[in-house]
């Protein structure tokens, strides 16, 4: 007769599925939350940005454009002043409600801060785009950061069904725009508006405070405005080069580079979507010999080019009809600049690389002044190109921008991971926390994946 217990015993054993329970993780954990809740609202800034490009003449097109990059450069400085250290108070005590309600005054403050400039500048531009984004700034501020908020300490799905919901409003505008209902105008109006609506809704139903206020002591705020400032001079200096173009070298000039921009969306989509994931997979071998982190840094950048390049490639082989039916009469301003602009969008995905490397290996103050010496050359060599020969001239500085910044990136990258064997990371080296420890290359900072260390001083 079998014995049962040995029976069992001699059967083999199956091994875990580790890959099955990671998808699985994955999908019922809130990263696959926050990614479509990042698709969706891309997603509907793509359809604001293709209507306005189909309606609206050149420079109108360059006043929306202008106005746009306004609203993702104070979107872009209230997530570094205010978000990210409200996510950071939040992870340390995850019931910490003052903390997220405090941020939500600070926010609304730094809304209406910059609503006035941006009114004041509409009103003097006549810009009904300028005069729209004004009054609803502190709105739309506020939804990013209740997103952003909600996403960070795990509550990822009411964020995903309001950006749903303004993916649908903004699509319905556009349908009102693209069969002549309304202008161009009243769709970034539309838009503008639902957005604030739904911001400004959620701060009250989730009991935040919509009274500006900043309520932070000196320290803080000494913090809060070197981030802001690291900001502008780094990522936001893309934003301030466009707004330094519409003063000196027209509204034309930037809707042109606007409509180019437009068709190669989904490829500059692709290279942001890519972030997220090219940051945690250079992560895995930081504490590997330096020569396998660089293979590994570059086999990811060729993925990325051999994914990025057929869309720039599509954009370029489009018929001059095809163009005609998505930007009308826009078309031929955007046409002469297709190929510089999409040089730009594969350059920027090389430099992308080069930069999350600087990251993973903690090179916060290397990264800062590598970041902020590009940020501060390019607004002056955009602007005197721009001026000396319009569009086209734009748009070779952004490309020449592109190449200098892809070269500058990697040549750093490639000097942190050859600074001594192991590229400056000792594998068989861990702190108390199981953290890698530094070498004096390092200056001490173990490597880190957080924001702060990347936009802060070491």
């Amino acid at each position: 007769m079998t014995d049962p217990l040995n029976s069992t015993a001699l059967r083999p054993r199956t091994r875990p599925n580790r890959a099955r329970a990671l998808v699985q993780s994955f999908i019922g954990g809130r990263a696959l939350w926050a990614v479509v809740t990042a698709a969706l609202s891309s997603l509907g800034n793509l359809l604001l940005s293709l209507t306005v490009a189909r309606l609206a003449p050149i420079d109108d097109l360059g006043r929306f454009a202008l106005a746009f990059s306004l609203y993702v450069l104070v979107t872009g400085l209230s997530r570094t002043v205010v978000t990210e250290a409200v996510l950071a108070e939040a992870a340390a005590q995850p019931a910490n409600r003052p903390a997220v309600t405090a941020g939500s005054r600070r926010v609304a403050a730094v809304g209406v801060g910059c609503a006035v400039p941006l009114l004041a500048a509409g009103i003097i531009d006549r810009s009904g785009y300028l005069i729209l984004a004004g009054i609803a700034l502190p709105g739309l501020l506020l939804h990013d950061y209740a997103r952003n908020v909600d996403v960070g300490v795990g509550r990822p799905r009411p964020p995903c069904a309001r950006e749903a919901v303004w993916t649908v409003l903004t699509a319905l505008a556009a349908l009102l725009g693209l069969t002549n209902v309304v202008g161009p105008s009243v769709v970034f109006g539309l838009w503008a508006g639902s957005g604030a609506l739904l911001g400004c809704a959620t701060a009250v139903l989730n009991g935040h405070q919509v009274r500006p206020g900043w309520r932070m002591d000196r320290a803080g705020s000494r913090a809060s405005a070197s981030y802001g400032l690291q900001f502008l001079l780094t990522a936001g200096s893309a934003q301030l080069a466009l707004t330094a173009l519409g003063v000196t070298a027209g509204m034309a000039v930037v809707g042109s580079l606007s409509a180019g921009r437009t068709l190669l969306g989904p490829a500059t989509l692709l290279v942001g979507g890519a972030s997220p994931l090219v940051i945690p997979h250079l992560a895995r071998l930081r504490v590997a010999t330096g020569s396998a982190r660089r293979r590994d840094a570059a086999r990811v950048t060729i993925a990325l080019l051999l994914a990025t390049a057929p869309a720039c490639l599509f954009v370029l082989l489009l018929p001059d009809r095809v163009g005609e039916a998505v930007l009308g009469d826009n078309w031929r301003h955007a046409e002469p600049l297709l190929w510089l602009l999409a040089l730009e969008v594969l350059l920027g995905g090389v430099a992308m690389v080069g930069f999350a490397g600087h990251r993973v290996q903690g090179a916060a103050r290397r990264a800062l002044l590598l970041g902020g010496a590009l940020g501060v050359l390019r607004v002056p060599v955009v602007v005197a190109s721009a001026v000396a020969w319009g569009a086209v001239g734009a748009a070779v500085a952004l490309a020449l921008m592109g190449l200098i910044s892809a070269a500058a990136w990697w040549a750093s990258y490639l000097q942190i991971t050859s600074g001594s064997r192991d590229g400056g990371v000792h594998a068989g080296t861990r702190g108390p926390a199981g953290t890698p420890q530094t070498a004096a290359g390092t200056a001490g900072r173990g490597p880190t994946l957080s924001a702060p260390s990347v936009s802060g001083s070491s």
